[in-house]
């Protein structure tokens, strides 16, 4: 199958079929097609109990198949920037549609009763973008170093970056990875007795980081991300992040409202929301 170009920035390439499959769902702008496609990143295609759930919340909207099939079948480097262009589209609704749609999204995730912990970065993704929670003012000056950062705020840290240890730098199977890029991240914070062990937060536990995380200033905020997707490179002798790992930190960059650095933005093709077609 030949490939073409990246659409836009990045160094990802798709292939004429997926490129057939974006023009289709770029010009999906009805309320109706724009939830079959957001319900559809949310969904675990191979889950029968997260498709029902899909089916019956979509029942009534034409060609919502269609948007199924063509959404579940993208490649990793489309999913994302489509599930982001779709999140776009949806926010200018009013807010009881808004509220709507999140039921609608919770009840498809919930339905594959797996609790994946991406479908938990999707979920707060969705919520963030339709305006659910507000941004919070920060408490630490712009210019301290995230080296320096008082200890309520490495709390943070270490929370959230536990967290993404389920996904960085492989997967969830790879717990001993993931405790050590754990570790390297965390180096960058002394004395050593200062940084809690790896243990993966609890729902309430991880949201509270990430309102943390969010109370960082712009300057700030990057720079742990840059920490995060460095440390994940050096497991790979190729200096690429896998499927996993660059997903999570990409909507960790959507919940920081922070730009992806190059070596995670490549491994996307991005799509301009306002566009028809890529």
């Amino acid at each position: 199958m030949k490939t073409s170009e990246p659409l836009q920035a990045g160094s990802a390439v798709v292939s004429d079929d997926e490129r057939l499959t974006l023009n289709r769902l770029m010009r999906v702008h009805g309320p109706g097609g724009l939830k079959a496609a957001l319900l559809a990143c949310l969904l675990t295609p191979d889950n029968s109990r997260s498709v029902l759930a899909w089916r019956e919340e979509t029942s009534t909207t034409p060609d919502a198949e269609t948007v199924l099939v063509d959404t579940t079948g993208l490649s990793a480097a489309a999913r994302l920037p489509w599930f982001e262009v779709v999140l776009t589209r949806l926010s200018v609704t009013t807010l009881p549609e808004r509220k709507e749609l999140l039921r609608a999204a919770r009840r498809v995730l919930v339905a594959s009763r797996k609790g994946r912990p991406l479908d938990r970065l999707l979920w707060l993704a969705t919520r963030r973008r339709f305006g659910d929670s507000p941004w919070i003012t920060s408490r630490v000056p712009a210019d301290v170093d995230i080296a320096q950062l008082p200890e309520v705020d490495l709390l943070d840290v270490a929370r959230y970056t536990a967290f993404l240890a389920c996904m960085v730098p492989t997967d969830e199977h790879a717990h001993t990875a993931g405790t050590e890029w754990y570790a390297a991240v965390m180096s960058h914070w002394q004395p050593p007795e200062s940084v809690p062990p790896c243990r993966r937060p609890d729902v309430d536990a991880l949201v509270n980081a990430l309102h943390g995380l969010q109370a960082l200033s712009w300057m700030q905020r990057p720079l742990l991300v840059r920490a995060w997707v460095a440390e994940a490179l050096t497991y790979d002798p190729r200096g690429q992040l896998s499927a996993s790992a660059a997903d999570a930190l990409r909507l960790t960059c959507l919940l920081l409202d922070c730009p992806m650095p190059p070596e995670l933005a490549r491994h996307y093709i991005e799509l301009d929301a306002k566009e028809k077609t890529p």
